[in-house]
């Protein structure tokens, strides 16, 4: 069985990851917007405000007190 107290993590790369798809989404959906408006397909940027909504869902449970508490400040993720 694996410990897990002492297994090495990287959580800061993997919070990091988090932060870097939420942005990207929001930038994808807004250029997907404006290129839908022009073909007539809504269809894929409202996938992609989905998206968005679920990653920010999860920076939401992220800022959980409880969990920057075992982690510090890394798992303070900036929201626009």
């Amino acid at each position: 069985m694996t410990d897990f107290k002492h297994r090495p993590t990287n959580l800061g790369q993997h919070l990091w990851s988090p932060r870097n798809l939420a942005e990207q989404t929001h930038a994808a959906a807004q250029s997907a917007e404006l290129h839908s408006r022009s073909v007539g397909q809504a269809s894929l940027s409202q996938k992609l405000l989905d998206i968005q909504r679920q990653l920010c869902i999860l920076q939401l449970r992220l800022k959980d007190p409880e969990i920057q508490e075992w982690t510090g400040k890394q798992m303070q993720l900036p929201f626009r």
